[in-house]
């Protein structure tokens, strides 16, 4: 459970608050008393902390990431271990691009070229240190308190996808909806893909849609390798000519065609910012002149050749097996910051996870899980059935300590969300640790999700707490009687109690009744808590005598 780390030290840092959960690791809202600063600590959980092969990966990328020091790339501390845990610790932010978004259908385009310029640089210095991040999209992208866009995660794309790759399990981590053609292809990447990633991301903000959606993973992934994306300005008027012609050319199929380097994008990006209604030229690229074109992009994406004249579910399988994908890396950190800049973002969104195969096949396809054996079998059958999946979104909003489950696969903990849940029908529930006969603690919905639809469940799970009621006098007074109510709970019965009351935790008033002439006894407010039970002895007013309560 993450509440273990809750109140303790790691290395140095002392751990204070849960703030999200990802498919791999816990992220703490931590203090550093060295440097007086809050920090973000990233801890893996236990099931990846005790595989050697994952640790080594994930310290070494983690390693090459701490030593990227930009203004632009979240900054991290130390990588280390304290017993079990395995961890690092970074800046602790506000929240970020995804954030924004989810308040507005599309941004300002000076707010986006702003965004651009300072990712494009964070990029640039990154690639010049030979790294790549693999994984560029708005969620990666968060701010400072000054307003600045920060790049999280770099190194992490890496260490997963090398796991993932040393350990068999056939997955290209990443997000489809930003891959770049070539990421698409299972091909060799350098910075160029990176560059593609931030013109999705770009796309997205200033359109408020994503270049390319279809019905399942397969159908993006290849739009991205063959298909034209539509014009920025068929979306939304508001974008500048010069403005769209930059993004394009970000979205080139072929990287030799997309501003080679973060530094070139920033300088263009600063071109459009000062004069956005100039003319200007596409650059090397011109396959998004007509969509005359688009024989031509696929041409080149694919190697210089025309596709062959094989069944479209036969191409589709071949290419979806390079990309069965598990959802996007890792979780952004967020928080909120009482400063003027971060005052005016929106709060966080919920954290999306990392799947493993199992929960993969189990969880997303409704299904049990599948062979890779069986998937290369139906895939020279031409059968595409056993990797299509709709692109249908779920959330789940459930405390941070909740254990959740869909279909009876663990998920993670607390809020989760995913996007290539089959339609039908699915069995959600939340669990907290909590003692016996709380009724609060675990809730358990069915849920019908549709094709194409986005549904919220929410399980507000609650730990109990107890507590006991107890008279003062002899002899007791007659047909005694206790009332509790609060947050949507109310219990009763008679005294003296055969036990002790088992509660969600909660404030809940109080009152003690008795015959006639005994005065009612009340008192407000009384918090109930996990593992500090509450213990009430009353002296009722009887006969006018005023007994100490």
């Amino acid at each position: 459970m993450p509440e273990r780390y809750l109140g303790k030290t790691l290395g140095k840092y002392r751990v204070e608050e849960l703030i999200g959960s990802g498919g791999f690791a816990w992220v703490y809202r931590g203090y550093d008393p060295t440097l007086e600063i809050p920090v973000a600590l990233k801890v893996l959980k236990p099931q990846f902390a005790g595989d050697t092969t994952f640790e080594d990966r994930f310290r070494k990328e983690a390693s090459t990431a701490a030593r990227l020091r930009h203004p632009n790339i979240v900054k991290i501390y130390e990588v280390g271990r304290d017993g079990d845990a395995v961890y690092f610790a970074m800046d602790f932010l506000p929240s970020g691009l995804a954030n924004k978004l989810d308040t507005t259908p599309f941004l300002a385009e000076e707010f986006v070229i702003k965004v651009g310029i300072d990712v494009a640089r964070a990029l640039g210095f990154a690639h010049r240190e030979g790294v790549i991040h693999r994984d560029i999209k708005v969620d990666n992208i968060l701010f400072d308190v000054h307003g600045n866009a920060v790049v999280a995660d770099f190194g992490i794309a890496r260490a997963v996808s090398g796991y993932t790759q040393q350990t068999g399990t056939n997955m290209v981590v990443g997000t489809p909806q930003y891959f770049a053609p070539e990421q698409a292809r299972a091909k060799p990447l350098d910075g160029r893909a990176d560059i593609y990633s931030l013109g999705v991301s770009m796309y997205r903000s200033a359109t408020g849609r994503l270049p390319f959606e279809g019905d399942d993973w397969y159908e993006i992934a290849r739009a991205h390798v063959e298909d034209a994306p539509p014009s920025p300005r068929s979306i939304t008027t508001s974008v500048s000519p010069a403005f769209e012609r930059l993004i394009l050319r970000c979205l080139a199929k072929h990287p030799d065609d997309r501003p080679a380097t973060g530094e070139q994008l920033a300088d263009e990006l600063n071109e459009v910012l000062a004069n956005p209604r100039a003319g200007g030229s596409l650059g090397t690229s011109g396959v998004f002149l007509s969509p005359t074109e688009t024989p031509t992009v696929r041409e080149r994406a694919l190697g210089g050749k025309r596709p062959r004249k094989a069944s479209r579910g036969r191409r589709a399988a071949l290419a979806a097996l390079r990309i069965i994908v598990v959802a996007a890396a890792a979780l952004p950190i967020v928080a909120r910051r009482n400063s003027p800049a971060a005052s005016l973002l929106p709060p966080p969104t919920l954290p999306t996870q990392v799947f493993t195969a199992k929960i993969a096949d189990t969880v997303l396809s409704g299904a049990r899980p599948v062979p890779i054996d069986s998937v290369i079998a139906a895939i020279r059958r031409g059968d595409t059935s056993m990797i299509r999946r709709p692109i249908t979104r779920l959330t789940i909003e459930a405390p941070e300590a909740a254990s959740v489950t869909v279909n009876g696969v663990p998920v993670g903990n607390g809020a989760w969300s995913a996007d290539t849940m089959k339609p039908g029908l699915h069995t959600v529930r939340a669990t907290v640790t909590a003692p016996d006969g709380c009724e609060s603690a675990s809730q358990t919905r069915s849920i019908q999700v549709r094709s194409g639809a986005t549904q919220r469940v929410q399980l507000p799970v609650r730990s109990c707490g107890t507590l006991s009621i107890s008279l003062r006098g002899t002899p007791l007074p007659s047909g005694a009687r206790y009332e509790i109510q609060g947050d949507g709970v109310r219990k009763e019965g008679p005294l003296p109690m055969t036990g002790v009351l088992v509660l969600p935790t909660g404030l809940y008033d109080l009152r003690v009744t008795a015959d006639k002439p005994c005065q009612d006894y009340e008192q407000q407010e009384v918090q109930i808590a996990v593992e500090r039970p509450v213990t009430r002895l009353i002296s009722l007013i009887c006969d006018g005598k005023d007994d100490a309560r």
